[in-house]
């Protein structure tokens, strides 16, 4: 990691399958340490009439590896907020984890988690 400041990142997971889940997530990344602290929002179970929808607040770490095709792998944990989808009312609190694997540009692979709902997807950066 580099002797940077803090900066920002926004990443896109998207499952590409037909009632697979996807997010947004966004985190800054203190390069000293490689931390990062942040918020996701999405939906699981996408598809369906009325997909529940969550928002999580994580934290984690960000390594550099020194590949050319994967230069940073990380991974964030936390709690999500997952609503009911209608005509319920209310929510819960379920375990929430992210990981990925990109390149300099912040593209690559990753995966999500929401209680026992576990998505693989691709990755991209959000300008």
């Amino acid at each position: 990691m580099s002797d940077e400041s803090l900066y920002l990142v926004k990443l896109q997971f998207q499952s590409g399958v037909v009632g697979g889940g996807s997010m947004e997530i966004q985190f800054a990344v203190d390069p000293k340490t490689g931390s990062l602290n942040g918020r996701a929002n999405g939906s699981i179970q996408e598809g369906t009439q009325h997909s529940p929808h969550f928002t999580a607040s994580a934290s984690g770490h960000m390594h550099a590896t020194g590949y050319n095709d994967v230069t940073k792998v990380g991974a964030l944990t936390g709690q999500a907020v997952v609503s009911f989808p209608p005509p319920a009312i209310g929510s819960y609190q379920s375990p929430f984890t992210a990981s990925f694997g990109v390149d300099n540009q912040w593209n690559g692979k990753g995966s999500f988690s929401v209680g026992d709902n576990t998505y693989q997807c691709k990755v991209t950066l959000i300008d």
